[in-house]
């Protein structure tokens, strides 16, 4: 029994790990929605095998012994080979071509077949043990629990050292340890020669010569297009792939002023995970960055003297030197990315002044005690387009309570400095004005416009806001900026007129008018949120999306917009979501639901086995994504956070199977044990946010504990439910056990991506409060009932 413990521990850390690695490496080569297809595919995978082994229940558990490590040997083969075969011609899709191009809809399902076979076949071996050990089940998921736990931390220190396309091939050998810890005394031939085949596949896989290549659309590639570009530098990390592109022709100036006449020397361009960056400043530059000069973002040093400055998600440090050119006693730059912070220690190691920090730029705002005369933000959006592709990230550094906590940290004369990329519709420019307009309507200013000065230039808008009133000296010294650098100033402090510019002349007037009802009455205001095709409300912590401006109305038309070739302009990040749920429904629905047709079901309590199965499959990863988002913002670490909060909701669920062993299951307590947890998860919808924000200053150790105790409650109970059903089960009719890991199964596969929709439509405290229903609803399909 211990062998085969410790062969479900191998396989399930193995199955986690390599799930979080084709999330990493589908996040390269095409866009990180895509890690909700992985996810899906993985769940699929489990559900799939619950059908298979309804339909052939009696065959699997009759030749256990050898079908078990033969799985793990398959699973370990397959790992090792199917991101080779889906990165083939043949095979490779690209998801901006998929609404255009069928062909690629084919491929897309091509992919999602070669990643689905690894998930299957290794939970097909964890189903078998399941069916088999059902007496034991709560410690047989416990290893399940416990090893999933720990095949995510595994991950997340692979990835700090080995490139993506290499991991694939090391976590293999983890379910390889899998199947030689069970292999059996009387192998037959087939499995023998499995495993001989498994010692030879692996290293030779080592010698297939094979790179990963991005979408054509990803702004890597696009880069290396350039005469002689090469890459020069690669590193991999939990936050992507980072890679230094240089070129003798690469430069990169856009919304510098048109009246810049100097010259443009030549950069070197990074990239995370193929997405732009930033550029690196060369050493010579950062004192005496004229260029910087010439863009918007200067302002604050033309018309303030700025002694203190933090600048927020510094990226490659373009603000940092800005700074340092206008010698700026302290400067603050805070950037998340461990590979992006360590190119910025490089680039500023010998300036005292600029003090760097390794966080989210939300959470450091939280934390951070200190007064600024100016904070800064990066530019927000994409020079180039990007498609709405980052429509369901969360910004917690742009919703409402974002700027509550900058303009706290604001010394009495300071200043925050917001710009955007001009987009087509406008979204983000109205997003951010409509932003800047609460702020100061919940600070009670009383007189908002003379707090606000916009400047337009021909390819971006940026808004200053001052904690104290622009003076007449700053006014006049923000249009003689405007003047000499060929800007266009939109609002200023001394006029309520909305400035339609001279130098950057637009033809549709619309953007004016629109500007102007976004400061008017809030009747007027909110009319007009409500008759413009896009989401620009005001974001907050709950609802985090502030790139997710389409409208459930306006779906058709984007697509429409996509085959007339619109493509920059289009929100497809949130539609590529909304296509992997009903994709995923209908193919979870065929693999999982439809064979079960095919073999008749004789249960008395089918209602049951479905409602309760079905119900703590879909609210359980409901749990996962929310304490994955409360979590980022408590650690400022995303990528960590969200590593740490899975293995430890998931170690936690797995003490509670471990307990299940010691309760006698009766109809009660699947009846109780859900119920209690709905009331607990209510209990967190409202008091875990708050607890959070209180305690976010704490030291890291404490806060380390603060964590474990708020997901190891919730967690110790969420491990219960299943153990506990597949045991009552066993005891009263173990023929149904099979359709209730389908059942689980194929709500596991949907609720990934209907927990994103939920968490962008209705935010994640709804998205807490459903799954804590829905735990109570399963536990009330065995109400009423005699034991």
């Amino acid at each position: 029994m211990f062998r085969t413990n410790l062969a479900i521990g191998l396989i399930s850390a193995a199955i986690i790990a390599f799930q979080l690695v084709l999330m990493q490496i589908l996040s390269y080569i095409q866009w990180y929605h895509f890690a909700y297809m992985i996810i899906s595919v993985a769940l699929l995978g489990f559900g799939a095998a619950g059908t298979f082994l309804t339909v052939f229940r009696k065959k699997l558990q009759r030749n256990y012994a050898l079908i078990f490590p033969l799985l793990l040997f398959i699973t370990g083969i397959l790992m090792s080979i199917v991101v080779i075969i889906a990165n083939t011609e043949t095979v490779r899709f690209d998801s901006l071509l998929i609404f255009h191009d069928f062909r690629y809809a084919g491929r897309l399902v091509a992919t999602y077949f070669i990643f689905f076979l690894p998930f299957f076949t290794g939970a097909l071996a964890i189903g078998m043990s399941f069916l088999k050990f059902a007496g034991k089940i709560g410690k047989i998921y416990f290893s399940n629990l416990v090893g999933s736990g720990i095949g995510g931390i595994i991950a997340l220190l692979l990835m700090q050292f080995v490139l993506p396309q290499q991991l694939p091939l090391i976590i293999a050998v983890i379910a390889l340890a899998g199947g030689f810890v069970s292999f059996p005394k009387n192998a037959g031939k087939l499995l023998q020669s499995v495993a001989l085949v498994s010692i030879v596949v692996l290293p030779a896989v080592l010698f297939i010569p094979y790179k990963l290549k991005p979408s054509e659309y990803k702004d890597i590639s696009k880069t290396l297009l350039l005469p002689d570009a090469t890459v020069e530098y690669e590193k991999s990390s939990p936050y992507g792939l980072v890679q230094v592109v240089s070129s003798p022709v690469l430069r990169y100036a856009p919304g510098v002023s048109l009246g810049y006449r100097g010259t443009f020397s030549v950069q070197k361009a990074v990239f995370n995970n193929g997405n732009w960056n930033g550029f690196l400043i060369p050493a010579t530059d950062r004192e005496e960055t004229s260029i910087l000069d010439f863009t918007p973002q200067s302002l604050p040093y033309q018309i303030a003297k700025n002694e203190k400055v933090l600048i927020l998600d510094a990226a490659t440090g373009e603000n940092v030197a800005l700074a340092l050119s206008h010698n700026v006693t302290e400067i603050v730059a805070t950037e998340a990315n461990a590979a992006i912070f360590s190119l910025l220690q490089h680039s500023f190691a010998t300036y005292d002044q600029v003090k760097l920090r390794h966080t989210l730029s939300r959470t450091f705002l939280v934390s951070d005690t200190s007064g600024y005369q100016l904070i800064e933000l990066p530019v927000i959006g994409s020079f180039f387009g990007n498609s709405g592709l980052n429509a369901v990230e969360s910004h917690f550094e742009l919703s409402i309570e974002a700027f509550h906590d900058m303009w706290d940290r604001l010394a009495d004369n300071g200043m925050i400095s917001v710009s955007c990329w001009m987009d087509y519709p406008v979204r983000n420019a109205y997003r951010l004005l409509a932003v800047i307009d609460r702020l100061l309507k919940e600070k009670k200013i009383k007189h908002p416009e003379k707090h606000i000065i916009a400047i337009r230039s021909w390819c971006a808008v940026a808004f200053f806001v001052n904690k104290s009133e622009f003076s007449r000296n700053q006014e006049i010294q923000a249009q003689q900026f405007c003047n000499d650098m060929m800007f266009d100033p939109l609002l200023m402090p001394g006029s309520t007129a909305i400035d339609t510019g001279s130098f950057n002349v637009l033809q549709d007037t619309s953007f004016f008018r629109n500007i102007k009802r976004l400061l008017s009455s809030e009747e007027e205001k909110n009319a007009f949120f409500k008759e413009y095709p896009y989401r620009i409300q005001p974001v907050t912590d709950n609802r985090p999306f502030f790139f997710q401006h389409i409208r459930w109305s306006g779906i058709q038309q984007v697509i429409s917009s996509f085959r007339k070739g619109g493509l920059p302009f289009l929100e497809l990040g949130y539609l590529l979501v909304l296509f992997t749920f009903v994709q995923i429904l209908f193919i979870a629905g065929f693999f999982i639901i439809v064979p079960l047709f095919f073999k008749r079901w004789k249960s008395k309590d089918k209602f049951r086995v479905f409602f309760y199965f079905s119900g703590i499959g879909l609210a359980y990863m409901f749990v996962e994504i929310v304490f994955i988002q409360h979590f980022t913002f408590y650690f400022g670490q995303a990528i960590y956070a969200a590593a740490a909060s899975i293995s430890m909701l998931l170690i936690a669920s797995g003490l509670g199977s471990y307990y299940s062993v010691f309760l006698q299951i009766t109809k009660k307590i699947l009846f109780l044990i859900p119920i209690i947890i709905g009331v607990v998860l209510l209990i967190y919808s409202f008091l875990l946010p708050t607890v959070l924000s209180l305690t976010i200053g704490v030291a890291l150790p404490l806060k380390i504990f603060i964590s474990i105790v708020l997901t190891g409650i919730p967690g110790f109970l969420l491990g219960i439910p299943f153990p506990a059903g597949i045991k009552y089960l066993s005891e009263k009719r173990q023929a149904d056990i099979p359709r209730a890991w389908a059942f689980n199964g194929y709500f596991s596969v949907i609720s990934t991506a209907l927990a994103t929709i939920i968490a962008v439509e209705a935010g994640y405290v709804l998205l807490l409060l459903i799954a804590g229903v829905t735990y109570a609803l399963a536990g009330l399909s065995y109400s009423r009932q005699k034991n």
